[in-house]
């Protein structure tokens, strides 16, 4: 008669990690009263770190020490701290030598004049990250934004695209037509509404009353207010 039953291997499994715990993402921590500037930024950083291309670039940020972020037209900055949970940001200066980057204040791009090419890099990649898919970042504009008196519902449009993706009441919405990247960005919170209307990136349909509680949600999704 055969034996059936299972047959125990006396030899350990050789690890495969999956049964590993899984880490924490990392946390991103900021003054008590940031500017708003280091508001943007910790917006972006923080969709980047959910991201393993975020989370990649994190653990290749040029340190221990402090990157300093100064804007190249006016006196904002931005100090990026690694810490044991993650990053830490602040507008104050670092007390230590540190690498200093050049950021457009607007559209929060990294550039150096001393060929800093990996802090670049990385810094780059954490404040300008791939916005998430137009449906999940409309889900967390929606979660961010709907308890503001007078939030209409929302249509979002991707002309390019055709997905047309609908949040809260269908009754009388705001209405915002554009393309996928433009909308994404919009809701992920890394352009201000009225800033994307005025550069013609986007056709808008409502009134002025809904238009002016849009905004008002946009500058909480871009400021974390």
């Amino acid at each position: 008669m055969t034996d059936t039953r299972a047959v125990t291997d006396p030899r350990p499994s050789a690890p495969d990690g999956t049964d590993e715990p899984r880490r924490p993402d990392p946390v991103v921590t900021t003054e008590a009263d940031p500017t708003p500037i280091v508001r943007a930024v910790a917006t972006r950083v923080r969709v980047a770190l959910r991201s393993p291309g975020g989370r990649d670039a994190l653990r290749r940020l040029p340190g221990p020490d402090p990157i300093a972020l100064r804007s190249s037209v006016d006196a904002q900055r931005v100090t990026l701290t690694r810490t044991a949970e993650g990053l830490h940001l602040d507008s104050h200066d670092p007390v230590v030598p540190t690498t200093t980057l050049d950021v457009d204040p607007f559209a929060l791009t990294v550039s150096s004049a001393n060929g800093d090419a990996l802090a670049v890099e990385t810094v780059s990649a954490l404040v300008n990250p791939e916005p998430p898919a137009l449906a999940a970042a409309t889900r967390d504009f929606w979660a961010l934004s709907s308890a503001l008196s007078g939030m209409p519902g929302l249509v979002l449009h991707a002309v390019d695209t055709g997905e047309v993706v609908h949040a809260g009441p269908r009754e009388q919405p705001y209405e915002i037509h554009g393309n996928d990247l433009d909308l994404r960005r919009l809701m992920a919170g890394f352009d201000w509404l009225v800033h994307s209307v005025r550069a013609g990136r986007f056709a808008i349909n409502g009134t002025h009353r809904q238009l002016s509680v849009v905004t008002g949600a946009s500058m909480k999704a871009v400021y974390d207010v």
